[in-house]
């Protein structure tokens, strides 16, 4: 059985969580807090297997809470978040420098959507259940924005080689001008990371497939620019790739970029996800082959894993997150077993790769 803990200074939704929550098999609420105090106090006490969170709230909000509770006894904490607008947003995507793991929307009153989100909540519960992370002493300078780790990885997760009987292509050619990447849960603070490490003046465009709560892309492309100092944005259809940018795919739309500028389409889900990771990347493939690089990040599931195996068979440089660093080591397996991911790479070294291969002729 699966222990959660509901922190959230509304009764009303503390009740809606409990509903949700009582829906997905295996899952129990074992506490509620009203407060960032109450709430460390029941991790304590209780030690539960997953908390969510919301950021808002009186004396010590969510933020200061998960900080603490990262320090004293850490937890996989889900952030359930009502905030609105890029910047209000930020504040969420804050929670995960400290070392939550999910941001997710509170369901809202329409019929589709409060489903759509409740969904969310119970698969990200059990998604992150019964995940050993380190613990993060407290500092008196900003938190670093790096994902929180297993203490250590199971053996069946290590990285297994590319499958021998496939041909690849020799990726020799000149540097990639283009960078797909594509990431779920535990997939933010790593691109934040990454993108912070790339060095001033790295001109190729990055595009990113995020699999994320709707109405949550205008923040999260905030807060990434926020944290790396780059242009990044959301992107809308016709936009020009342009040096030095950061794109973001919006929800409900595929990202395929064609002829210099991003073009959104509204194909069919993906195995369950539009934008697709694996749409992006087979778009890069076929528009740029060999002169591509693409990279697939912790996260459920394998979304991602066919579009880098055919962005490899063109001769283009490949690399899924290592083990390690995964908070959930889902689509990097699968990316690695399929033959797609030609490397493994933990998370501190993703930047250098991505540096590596757009910069040096291979």
């Amino acid at each position: 059985m699966i222990r959660c803990l509901v922190a959230d200074d509304s009764r009303t939704f503390r009740a809606i969580l409990r509903t949700v929550l009582a829906r997905a098999q295996g899952v129990e609420v074992v506490g509620e807090a009203a407060d960032g105090d109450e709430a460390v106090e029941q991790v304590l006490r209780l030690k539960p297997d997953v908390v969510t969170m919301d950021v808002r709230m009186p004396g010590k909000d969510g933020l200061a809470a998960i900080a603490e509770i990262m320090a004293r006894a850490p937890t996989p904490v889900i952030v359930v978040s009502a905030e609105v607008g890029p910047e209000r947003q930020g504040i969420a995507f804050q929670a995960l420098a400290l070392g939550a793991i999910e941001v997710l929307a509170k369901p809202r009153s329409d019929a589709g959507g409060f489903e759509r989100d409740a969904e969310a909540i119970r698969q990200a519960v059990r998604a992150v259940a019964g995940l050993r992370l380190v613990t993060r002493h407290r500092r008196s300078e900003a938190p670093p924005a790096v994902t929180a780790r297993p203490a250590a990885p199971p053996r069946s997760s290590r990285a297994p080689a590319p499958p021998a009987p496939t041909a690849w292509p020799d990726a020799s050619g000149a540097p990639a001008v283009v960078v797909g990447v594509v990431a779920s849960t535990g997939g933010p603070p790593v691109i934040a990371s990454l993108l912070r490490g790339l060095p001033a003046g790295f001109a190729p465009p990055v595009l990113v497939v995020q699999h994320i709560a709707a109405g949550f892309e205008a923040g999260f492309a905030h807060w990434l620019g926020s944290e790396s100092r780059r242009k990044v944005r959301v992107v809308y259809d016709g936009a020009a790739l342009e040096h030095g940018s950061t794109w973001v795919a919006p929800e409900g739309h595929h990202l395929v970029p064609r002829g210099g500028f991003l073009h959104l389409v509204n194909d069919p889900p993906v195995r369950g996800f539009r934008p697709s990771g694996t749409v992006l990347l087979e778009a890069m493939a076929s528009e740029y082959g060999a002169l591509a690089a693409g990279l697939v990040l912790s996260g459920m599931g394998d979304d991602g894993a066919d579009g880098l195996r055919a962005l490899r068979a063109r001769g283009a440089p490949t690399a899924a997150q290592g083990p390690a660093s995964s908070v959930v080591y889902g689509m990097p397996k699968v990316a690695l077993e399929r033959g797609g991911a030609a490397e493994s790479i933990e998370a501190d070294d993703l930047a250098a790769w991505v540096t590596r291969v757009t910069r040096v002729a291979r």
